[in-house]
């Protein structure tokens, strides 16, 4: 299988007429390489969320923004059967509806290529389709929502849905068998507000609801079980006290020998070397672009045509006329060959 170090060495080898590293160039030969091998049309939606720096400072996980995306990749692209190369940490749930909303309006079949890491919503747009193609290397993850809270000292602080209800769940038994315990809960609770409970089960029910609603309808479409397996399968996954952690790994293994994880149609790209080493070989070209570049989301489809969102470095002077420095902000930009 083709190393990450030997798509660089082909990087460095390569120019534009500008005199710079044709990392678009290499980038699109590899992904029309794999769109040749399985006969069908490519997209890669991709984010450099493993990037620290930039995820510090833009949206690298599934958002609103990402309809333009899939809507400018979504041209040119022949028939009505497609692949998706997914590189997630997830992010909004609506808004992977969204996109599932907008691929399923143009494919009758879509599969998800998962070559490392689509975690939470992610994962939830790739139980959207027909199909999962994953390796040893790739994992998925818990689709349990996540409350994020910006605390007065500044910090910021993330808790699962689920253990939300269960801290409330555990003070109203614990006041209601002993009142005097109102006084030291009374903060904890506080700062939560009112209507937090609620919210937190409406957000767990409707990630549940997506992943059904999306599994009998697209993987499981006209099998007698599909309702029964699709509910199984989604109130395991969003289930937090079974995995603990919202970034828990789980991996093809995971998958095939796991119920009723076992019911998802997953397929094995290392029974198909050729192919393995293909997408890992794309994957590996937009890393390294991800690595050279300010980019830090990739929309691309097989036929050439981009939509790629970067950090950009701007001066931003101080008014006592110290020295200069640079911020990076994130901008939209669309290019298509």
């Amino acid at each position: 299988m083709t190393s990450w170090n030997e798509v660089l060495v082909e990087v460095q080898k390569t120019r534009t007429p500008q005199g710079q590293f044709d990392l678009d160039g290499v980038r699109r030969s590899k992904l029309r390489a794999v769109s040749a091998h399985t006969q069908r049309p490519m997209i890669v939606y991709a984010s450099d969320f493993l990037n620290v720096s930039k995820a510090a400072v833009t949206e690298v996980g599934v958002d609103w923004s990402d309809k333009e995306g899939f809507v400018e990749v979504l041209n040119d692209l022949p028939g009505d059967r497609v692949d998706v190369l997914l590189h997630s940490p997830g992010g909004m749930a609506e808004a992977a509806e969204s996109v599932v909303a907008i691929l399923r309006e143009r494919f009758r079949e879509v599969r998800f290529v998962v070559p490392n890491i689509a975690k939470s919503a992610a994962t939830m747009l790739a139980l959207s389709g027909d199909e999962i193609l994953m390796n040893e290397s790739s994992e998925l993850g818990p689709i349990d929502p996540q409350f994020t809270f910006h605390r007065s000292d500044g910090s910021v602080v993330v808790s699962p849905a689920q253990a939300i209800i269960d801290q409330f769940d555990f003070a109203e038994s614990r006041i209601s068998k002993d009142p005097t315990l109102l006084a030291p809960w009374l903060p904890i609770l506080q700062q939560y507000g009112p209507s937090l409970y609620r919210q937190a089960k409406n957000a767990i029910d409707l990630s549940t609801a997506y992943v059904k609603e999306w599994l009998t309808k697209y993987m499981f479409r006209g099998e007698k079980d599909a309702r029964d397996t699709a509910t199984a399968i989604a109130t395991y996954l969003s289930d937090h006290n079974k995995f603990k952690s919202h970034a828990k790994r789980i991996g093809l293994r995971d998958i095939i020998e796991t119920a009723p994880l076992d019911k998802i149609k997953v397929v094995d790209m290392r029974k198909d070397p050729q192919l393995n080493s293909l997408v890992w070989s794309l994957y590996h070209a937009i890393s390294i672009t991800f690595g050279m570049t300010g980019a830090f989301k990739l929309f691309e489809n097989s036929s050439n045509r981009a939509l790629v969102r970067i950090v950009q470095q701007i001066l931003v002077a101080s008014p006592r006329q110290v020295p200069t420095k640079e911020e990076p902000q994130p901008q939209s930009t669309g290019a298509s060959e």
